[in-house]
C-alpha cells in the first residue's frame, strides 16, 4: 500500500522585530524552499531532501538563524550522521554568523547518549569513566560469559553462538528493534526457541559482567539512555524544557530507540528533522524507513517541506535516478529538478565477463584522467566489497593508485585494539577485556593464568594500582607480568592528557618487539598505522576524549588519510554504504546482476535495494557508468544471470548503451 505524505509550503512572513539585513541575505543565498525550511517558526517540521539538495546548508542555516534570533545554544541539540559532521556544521554556522558562542550540544546520537550518561552515571550504576565496548568487544566478552554454558549447546551450534558471535548480534538486534529478546527470537529465528530460556540467563550475566567492568556497550549508549529519562521524571523534564529546539540530520537512518528519544525530549520544545526516505539503506543496522514515513503522524500539525532542487548533478543523471526511484512503492513522493545545464546520458555496458568488465573500468578510468579529471574526482562503487577484486588486479596491473573503503574497519585490527586496550586500562581500571588482551601479549601469561590474576584484582578498589603496588604477582608467567607492570607503570607517570606520548611509551615498551614479532611481514605498514592513530590523539584534549571519539566516528581513518596525503591523488572504491554522503565527477557502478545486485539475500527488500541503487547513481556529478557483465567467474564456477531489474526497469530514454567497439 503506498504511503502518500503531502508537503506544505507558503511564503514566510518576517515577524516584528526580526533583523532585516538577515533577512535579506537569508533570501539571497537561499532558494525558496532552503528559505522556508531555515525561517520557519513551527513546532514541528520534516524537511524532506532530495540528494544534491543542499539539506545540511539548509540545516545550518537554520542553527545559524536561531543563534540570530538569540536563542542561547545550550537549549539547541544538533543531532548529525557523524560527530565530523557536526563540528563541520559548527564551523559553518561560525563562517555564516561570525560567531558560535559555547553551549551547544552537538554529535550523535551516541556521543550525545555518552555525553548524557557520563554526567549521571551513578543513576544507571557506573562511573563516569566507564569504557565502551564496540562489536568485537561486546563478542569478547560473550564469549566469556557462553564459555559457562557450553554443555547446555548442541556441538553443531557451539561455534556458532561462541566464534561466530550469533548471539551478540541477536542480542543487539532486539535492543536496536525495541523488542523483548524472546518477541524477537519467536518472530525472526524461531528455530532458536528451545535455547531461549538459556538467551535470558547469558543476557543477565552479560549485564552483570559489564555492571562489574564499568562498561556500557554501543546499544547501551542508546538504550540506557532512553531508560535514564523514562525513569527519572525530573531528570526528564529538565532536558525537555532545555532543549529548546531539537535539530536532527540522516532521520532516515534512526531506529526506534532514536525516534523514541527524540518524541521524548521533543514534547516541550520545537523539533526540527531533515532527510530522505529515499536514502534510508541502513535496516541491517535495525533503521527504520517508517520512522520517517509515520513522524507527521506522531505529531499534529508538522509541516513538511520538501527540498528536491538538487545542485550536484547534471539533468541526466537525474533522470534515470527519479524513473528508477519511482518503482518503490513505499515512499514520500518526489522529483529531483536540476539546477546545472545538460550534460551526458548515464552509460550502460554490457562486458561479456567480469574481467572484461575490470578491463572496461580502467581503460575508461585512463580515459577520463587524459581528459583533465583527478583520480580523486573518481569512484567505483559495488554492493559489497568481494565485487571488486578484479578491478583492483587490473587498477594494479596499471598501476592506478586506489584506496578501498568499506572492508574491515582500521580500528577492528589487532595492533590498533592491543594499543588501546593500554590506553583503556588507564581510564578504566576495572575494563577486564582491556586487561585480558595485554596480558595475553606477554610470555608466560595464557587465558588460565590470567583468569586466577583477575579473580583477585577485581576485588581491589582500583586494579591498577593494585597491579602497581605489586599486590598481585602470579606464580606461572612472572617474567612477562612485570614486564607488563613496567609498562603500566610508566604510562601511569606519563602525562595522561598527551595521547601521542602515551601511545610513544607503548611502542618503545617491549609491546614495540612484540608487534614486530607477531607480524614479520607487513610490520612498518601497521606502524604507520600506530603512527596515524597517535597523530589523531595529538587533536584530543585526554584519553577520555580520544577513546570516545574514535569509538562513535565511523569517517576518522578516511579522512586522516586524505589529511596525510594531501598532495598523492587516489582512485575511490568503495561499497555504496560506505559511500553515502560523498559525491565525485565520474561515478561507476559494477556488478548490476541479479544476485550481486540486488543480492540473494536482498531480494527480501527489494525496495531497500533500489534506494541503495539511487544513492549510487546520485553520487555521480557529470559521468555516470553502470556495468552488468554477461557471464561471473567470481563463484567456484562459471556463473550467468541476467541484468539487475534496476537496469532492465529503466526506460530506455534514459541511458546509452556503450558498444565494445566504443570503447
Amino acid at each position: 500500500m503506498e504511503k502518500k505524505i503531502v508537503g506544505v509550503f507558503n511564503d514566510h512572513t518576517p515577524q516584528a522585530g526580526e533583523n532585516s539585513s538577515w533577512q535579506e541575505r537569508l533570501r539571497q543565498e537561499l532558494n525558496a524552499e532552503q528559505f522556508f525550511f531555515v525561517t520557519h517558526h513551527h513546532h514541528t517540521i520534516l524537511g524532506i531532501a532530495g540528494p544534491g539538495s543542499g539539506k545540511t546548508r539548509a540545516l545550518t542555516y537554520r542553527l545559524a538563524n536561531l543563534l540570530q534570533e538569540k536563542v542561547p545554544p545550550h537549549n539547541i541539540m544538533l543531532v548529525t550522521f557523524t560527530n565530523k559532521a557536526a563540528e563541520e556544521m559548527k564551523k559553518r554556522v561560525r563562517e555564516i554568523a561570525g560567531y558560535l558562542p559555547p553551549g551547544l550540544w552537538a554529535g550523535t546520537f551516541h556521543s550525545i547518549g555518552a555525553r548524557m550518561l557520563r554526567r549521571h552515571a551513578p543513576l544507571v550504576e557506573r562511573s563516569a569513566n566507564f569504557s565502551i565496548l564496540d562489536e568485537d568487544d561486546r563478542a569478547a566478552m560473550l564469549k566469556l560469559v557462553l564459555a559457562s554454558y557450553k554443555s547446555e549447546l548442541k556441538e553443531k551450534d557451539r561455534d556458532l553462538f561462541v566464534k561466530r558471535g550469533l548471539l551478540g548480534k541477536i542480542i543487539s538486534s532486539a535492543r536496536n528493534s525495541g523488542l523483548e529478546l524472546g518477541a524477537y527470537v519467536n518472530s525472526r529465528m524461531p528455530e532458536l526457541a528451545p535455547y531461549l530460556s538459556m538467551f535470558y540467563r547469558v543476557e543477565e550475566d552479560y549485564e552483570e559482567k559489564k555492571r562489574l567492568a564499568n562498561a556500557f556497550d554501543y546499544d547501551d549508549l542508546l538504550i540506557v539512555w532512553l531508560r535514564l529519562l523514562q525513569e527519572n521524571a525530573d531528570l526528564l523534564l529538565r532536558y525537555q524544557e532545555q532543549f529548546q529546539h531539537i535539530l536532527v540530520d540522516e532521520f532516515q537512518d534512526t531506529n526506534v530507540i532514536q525516534d523514541r528519544l527524540i518524541l521524548l525530549l521533543g514534547e516541550k520544545g520545537s523539533t526540527c528533522l531533515v532527510g530522505d526516505d529515499a536514502q534510508s539503506i541502513y535496516s541491517f543496522r535495525c533503521a527504520e524507513i517508517d520512522n520517517m514515513l509515520n513522524f507527521p503522524h506522531k505529531k499534529a500539525g508538522c509541516t513538511v517541506v520538501k527540498l528536491v532542487q538538487n545542485y550536484r548533478s547534471v539533468p541526466e543523471i537525474l533522470e534515470l535516478a527519479n524513473c528508477s526511484i519511482s518503482n518503490n512503492n513505499v515512499q514520500i513522493p518526489k522529483q529531483l529538478t536540476a539546477v546545472r545545464p545538460s550534460g551526458d546520458k548515464p552509460r550502460i555496458y554490457l562486458p561479456s565477463d567480469n574481467y572484461e568488465e575490470a578491463g572496461f573500468v580502467t581503460r575508461m578510468v585512463q580515459e577520463l584522467y587524459s581528459d583533465g579529471l583527478q583520480l580523486q574526482d573518481i569512484a567505483v562503487l559495488y554492493r559489497s566489497s568481494y565485487l571488486s577484486q578484479d578491478i583492483e588486479l587490473a587498477l594494479i596491473n596499471q598501476n592506478i593508485p586506489y584506496l578501498t573503503f568499506g572492508g574491515l574497519k582500521f580500528l577492528q585490527r589487532a595492533h590498533i585494539k592491543d594499543i588501546l586496550a593500554w590506553l583503556k586500562i588507564l581510564e578504566n581500571p576495572r575494563d577486564e577485556l582491556s586487561w585480558q588482551r595485554v596480558a595475553l601479549l606477554h610470555e608466560g601469561i595464557g587465558p588460565a593464568t590470567f583468569q586466577a590474576a583477575w579473580q583477585k584484582l577485581k576485588s581491589y578498589p582500583n586494579p591498577l594500582e593494585a597491579v602497581l603496588g605489586e599486590k598481585i604477582l602470579p606464580q606461572r608467567g612472572r617474567q612477562g607480568w612485570q614486564t607488563l607492570k613496567d609498562t603500566l607503570a610508566r604510562l601511569h607517570e606519563a602525562d595522561r592528557d598527551s595521547v601521542p606520548q602515551l601511545i610513544s611509551i607503548i611502542m618503545k615498551s617491549p609491546y614495540g618487539h612484540i608487534l614486530q614479532q607477531k607480524y614479520p611481514d607487513d610490520y612498518v605498514e601497521r606502524s604507520l598505522g600506530i603512527e596515524r592513530l597517535a597523530a589523531y590523539g595529538a587533536r584530543c584534549a585526554s584519553v577520555r576524549d580520544f577513546l570516545e571519539s574514535l569509538l562513535l566516528e565511523e569517517t576518522l581513518i578516511l579522512d586522516s588519510i586524505k589529511e596525510e596525503n594531501p598532495d598523492k591523488d587516489f582512485l575511490t572504491l568503495s561499497t555504496i554504504h560506505s559511500a553515502k554522503g560523498k559525491e565525485w565527477k565520474a561515478v561507476f557502478v559494477v556488478g548490476l546482476n541479479e544476485g550481486h545486485f540486488p543480492s540473494a539475500l536482498g531480494m527480501k527488500n527489494l525496495e531497500e535495494e533500489r534506494r541503495l541503487f539511487y544513492v549510487a547513481v546520485t553520487r555521480a556529478k557529470d559521468f555516470l557508468y553502470l556495468t552488468a557483465a554477461q557471464e561471473d567467474y567470481r563463484g567456484w564456477n562459471r556463473y550467468i544471470s541476467g541484468p539487475s531489474p534496476f537496469l532492465t526497469e529503466l526506460p530506455l530514454h534514459c541511458y546509452q548503451v556503450v558498444e565494445e567497439y566504443d570503447i
